[in-house]
């Protein structure tokens, strides 16, 4: 389980660097479901997720969902 995990993050990364959305989740298509395994699909759907902001924070995708707290990356502090 562990193992395919770290494979469903580096998709996230793989598929954010291909410009993919969060809506495209792999384990939201429908050929995933039905689910029997709730907990099992849920660390994939997050694993996933995870792997998909890892990578655009770290790319600065200027498409990059923004909470209220976030600056953009052009900002610079003046003291």
């Amino acid at each position: 389980m562990f193992e395919n995990l770290l494979e469903m993050q580096e998709r996230g990364v793989r598929d954010r660097a291909r410009g993919r959305s969060l809506a495209d989740n792999p384990m939201s298509k429908a050929d995933v479901l039905p689910i029997t395994d709730f907990q099992e699909w849920y660390s994939m759907f997050d694993a996933w997720r995870f792997g998909w902001s890892i990578e655009d924070a770290m790319a600065g995708h200027a498409d990059a969902p923004r909470d209220g707290a976030a600056l953009p990356r052009t900002y610079t502090r003046t003291v």
